[in-house]
């Protein structure tokens, strides 16, 4: 329960703040795709289940508050919470570069799909002109956040697991208990 509400409180704060705050740190007209740093960080962390669902959720929230086409993002985030979990599930989870590459070949990808779907939707077929403006630096904007990103999300994952492993001791020692005061009667 502690890790919905956790990946809720995460996904409103991250889309509260690149409304609000991001903008006002823009470099070229382009902001950071915060949203997708952490998907593939709670990918490559959890796995590729819960990667997806949160990857669902954080996209479906950019569809309804900004998005044109409910249901764009959110299926773009789930494959690439599905995509980025899947391999990296036996990975050593402390190394902060893994995210950073990965970030930067799901950017590419990313971004050229949300390209296609502009030329469906606006007719925008200049490609190289999108690729200097938006693609490329976008990149490396996002890509240049995931290493700290990635370690702050890390520091709350590891405080999750360590909260659940500690609420589960606890009720194994209280069903010890009862089964222990029962054999006493």
């Amino acid at each position: 329960m502690i890790r919905v509400i956790s990946m809720a409180v995460l996904i409103i704060t991250n889309f509260i703040l690149q409304a609000t705050l991001l903008p006002h740190f823009s470099i070229l007209q382009v902001t950071p795709d915060t949203a997708l740093i952490f998907i593939v960080s709670y990918a490559v962390i959890r796995g590729e289940i819960e990667g997806s669902i949160f990857g669902f959720f954080a996209g479906l929230v950019y569809d309804v508050l900004g998005g044109l086409v409910i249901g764009h993002f959110a299926l773009l985030g789930f494959l690439t919470g599905y995509v980025c979990g899947k391999p990296f599930r036996d990975f050593f989870k402390d190394n902060y570069f893994l995210p950073f590459f990965v970030v930067i070949g799901v950017s590419f990808v990313y971004q050229f799909t949300v390209y296609i779907s502009s030329i469906i939707f606006f007719g925008q077929p200049d490609f190289w002109f999108y690729f200097r403006s938006i693609i490329l630096p976008k990149t490396i904007y996002t890509a240049s956040l995931s290493i700290p990103l990635y370690g702050f999300l890390y520091f709350i994952n590891a405080k999750i697991v360590r909260w659940q492993r500690n609420d589960e001791d606890e009720r194994n020692i209280q069903s010890k208990n009862r089964s222990a005061r029962g054999t006493r009667k």
